[in-house]
């Protein structure tokens, strides 16, 4: 693992903490620090006890709070003094990924591979959406995709597991949809999907994972809407008990198996996370402060012509088809209307220490309000049969 990394620690030097490949875009911005630590886990040499590690998750680093550097020096075989620092409040599930790749591939070559499999995957998602004939509900799609930059997924290791499972379940819900509706299947996908989430995200977007596939499923159902709005609410407490339930079980395996109590270190991070105090730029920011932070990720002129030509495509698709908006489509719309204020419920909720701190990376949530929101004027603008 090491020589691997040492093979390609110029380009962790070159892109250092927080690298973007387009100057000026936090949009563009990797999440090299959260990478590194990742990379140092999976070169921590061992305590001698596999289940202490899993449960910590430790790494070694060479000063206060460098991953990145701690990485380079320790690939290196660097001899300096280290300290342990444990991060065992997340699964990390990723690891198990990131460990055979680093016994076979040096980073660059990870990261081509994680390249392949992201369009290999959009690439099936866009067919499933054309083998629905959802092609007006592609754009809103497309919408989502670029406002999350599938650029930037490529260059970042933990975004890029966040995408890929996104993709994967969109993929499934398309591809499976008519099986999905037997029985409980559906809430069992939503219930495993939150429990993927936990298990290998890094908290940066996770949301996406259950908004995304959850647009996706309103297109493809038939029900009412009031039996719609009633799915929403219960696939999101499936989602919402299986990312918990899992997320606690961690601190409460940890805690046994190496007497470390997770549950006050996490409940310290929690109130940190979800405080309107937690902030290093100014003092008390307000939630119409951190709303305006996130938004204005995308108040840059190629964002403003997107959602320019967006807009234009509805307009013309509105004014071909002579439609009209009515009472009957303002109804089927409130699903969708949901959906798309999902985003802003999830910043206010969560504080300044989640939505105002880490602006340039929860800016990506709102994927899920130009996805619900494409989705939503195409159905007020529509002709296609609304069931109410």
């Amino acid at each position: 693992m090491r020589q691997n990394v040492a093979v390609t620690a110029e380009q962790i030097n070159t892109e250092g903490q927080y690298y973007q490949w387009a100057k000026g875009y936090k949009n563009a911005q990797t999440d090299t620090y959260t990478d590194a630590s990742l990379l140092l886990n999976a070169m921590y040499p061992g305590s001698g006890s596999a289940v202490r590690d899993a449960m910590n998750a430790p790494r070694l680093l060479y000063g206060d709070d460098n991953n990145e550097v701690s990485v380079v020096l320790l690939a290196n075989g660097d001899t300096g003094e280290t300290h342990e620092v444990c991060y065992g409040r997340y699964w990390h599930g990723s690891l198990i990924l990131l460990k055979p790749l680093l016994l076979l591939f040096d980073l660059g070559d990870i990261r081509m591979i994680s390249m392949i499999i992201q369009m290999g995957l959009l690439f099936v998602v866009i067919m499933g959406f054309c083998r629905r004939q959802l092609y007006k509900e592609l754009t809103g799609f497309f919408g989502a995709i670029i406002t999350l930059n599938p650029v930037t997924m490529i260059f970042g290791w933990c975004f890029s597991i966040e995408y890929v499972l996104m993709l994967l379940m969109t993929a499934i819900l398309l591809y499976f949809h008519e099986e999905l509706q037997k029985g409980y299947n559906y809430y069992l996908y939503f219930l495993i999907n939150g429990i993927l989430f936990v298990y290998f995200n890094e908290l940066s977007f996770p949301m996406i994972g259950f908004a995304i596939p959850l647009i996706v499923y309103l297109l493809l159902s038939k029900e009412k809407v009031k039996e719609k709005i009633k799915k929403e609410v219960v696939f999101g407490m499936l989602w919402g008990v299986g990312y918990a339930v899992v997320w606690l079980g961690k601190w409460i395996l940890a805690w046994i198996f190496t007497g470390y109590n997770y549950f006050r270190e996490a409940i310290e991070q929690a109130e940190r996370y979800t405080s309107d105090h937690a902030t290093w730029e100014v003092e008390n920011p307000t939630l119409i402060d951190r709303l305006v932070k996130n938004i204005n990720m995308y108040m840059k002129w190629p964002f403003l012509m997107m959602a320019i030509v967006l807009l234009g495509i509805i307009c013309v698709s509105m004014i071909r088809k002579h439609a009209k908006i009515t009472r009957e489509k303002l109804v089927a719309a409130l699903p969708y209307l949901l959906v798309c204020l999902l985003p802003f419920a999830i910043f206010t909720v969560l504080g300044n220490g989640y939505s105002y701190v880490h602006y340039w990376f929860t800016h990506r949530l709102l994927a899920i309000s130009v996805f619900a929101g494409i989705t939503m004027l195409f159905t007020i603008t529509g002709t296609k049969e609304n069931h109410i």
